[in-house]
């Protein structure tokens, strides 16, 4: 009983958490990049286009640097976890073991970023459809 309350926690603590941490990720870091274009540059209005690339680099510049960090923090958590390297299913010959979906666990930072993608992908879908407006003037 003791052991399986103590598993719920965990297991709902750790989904909570990679659950802040995809809305973060995926929300936080492009307004992070919005709100900094428009404090520097300080006028209201539409977005000119060395804005817009501004904002763009920014976000790509700091998705690719979170994910150098997430492959260092990988890379050190499974070589703690493992004590032979773990072969990808890409790089596994038709005679090696049988590769299985769902038998070995996935890690907390594979979690993050896939969760990442999928609320980024819900959360576009739900402002596209729900708040973007028409693309096209209708005077």
């Amino acid at each position: 009983m003791l052991h399986s309350l103590r598993r719920a926690i965990v297991g709902t603590g750790s989904g909570v958490l990679t659950l802040v941490g995809a809305v973060l990720i995926g929300f936080g870091i492009p307004l992070f990049w919005i709100y900094v274009a428009g404090s520097l540059y300080g006028k209201p209005g539409a977005v000119t286009g060395p804005v817009a690339v501004f904002i763009g680099a920014g976000i790509l510049v700091s998705y690719w640097g979170l994910l150098l960090l997430a492959s260092w923090v990988r890379g050190r958590m499974l070589k703690r976890v493992e004590d032979k390297p773990r072969r990808d299913s890409w790089n596994r010959s038709m005679r090696d073991t049988q590769y299985r979906p769902g038998v070995g666990d996935s890690d907390p930072v594979e979690r993050l970023f896939v969760v990442t993608a999928i609320v980024s992908i819900i959360g576009f879908a739900v402002w596209f459809a729900l708040f973007a407006g028409a693309p096209v003037p209708t005077n």
